[in-house]
């Protein structure tokens, strides 16, 4: 592999770590992170790598799943979140696709065969998109491990379930920073209209509690 295509597929290994729990992160998402046109990032890549960019993206989430699953940290719904699949079920098969096994036998795959050899992916130098990562990361799992515990204490009453996500307050002085509050505020409602049976009321509705003092 050239030098030049060895380099190129570091820095979008890297952008996809920086927003590997981010699960609408995807092409499009890292042509703009790379500052790349669409087209010219698919070329690239194919030619790096023989991987479609979708693929690519697939290939880095599962090797970061394995990792974790190596660990023996987390289980496979807390692994599945924190790599960006919303839907346990589909990264299972997802998994199994990959590696011939779902992620529920690698401690018995490890056990019996020595451990599995995981291509690491570099890491992003940036402090900003480390915090992106993990605000969205812990945000993901707040909200997910909310709505299954809801699920489980209500099962018998029926009631429509719905969810307003306010603005987010900028507490610090520097005002180039609304960006990335909004930035956040976007991220959640996105991620929770993909919850099933849960009405999000619009951003355009919440925007009318921006900066009003009151009790919740």
């Amino acid at each position: 592999m050239l030098q030049a295509d060895q380099e190129l597929l570091n820095q979008v290994n890297t952008k996809i770590i920086a927003n590997i729990s981010n699960e609408s992160f995807g092409v499009t998402e890292l042509a703009d992170a790379m500052n790349m046109s669409r087209s010219n990032l698919l070329r690239k890549v194919k030619k790096a790598s023989g991987l479609s960019v979708s693929q690519l993206i697939s290939q880095v989430r599962l090797q970061k799943a394995m990792e974790l699953l190596h660990k023996g940290t987390y289980n496979v719904s807390e692994v599945a979140v924190q790599v960006g699949f919303s839907s346990t079920s589909y990264f299972i098969k997802c998994f199994r696709e990959q590696y011939g096994y779902p992620p529920g036998e690698v401690s018995k795959q490890v056990n019996d065969s020595g451990p599995t050899t995981v291509v690491s992916t570099p890491l992003i130098g940036r402090r900003t998109g480390l915090i992106i990562a993990g605000v969205i990361s812990l945000l993901g799992v707040i909200v997910i491990g909310w709505f299954a515990y809801s699920a489980r204490s209500r099962k018998n009453i029926a009631q429509e379930k719905a969810i307003v996500v306010l603005p987010f307050k900028n507490d610090s002085n520097d005002t180039a920073n609304v960006y990335l509050v909004n930035g956040l505020m976007e991220a959640v409602l996105i991620n929770l209209q993909k919850v099933k049976n849960l009405k999000v009321i619009s951003r355009t509705s919440a925007e009318t509690f921006r900066g009003v003092r009151q009790t919740i």
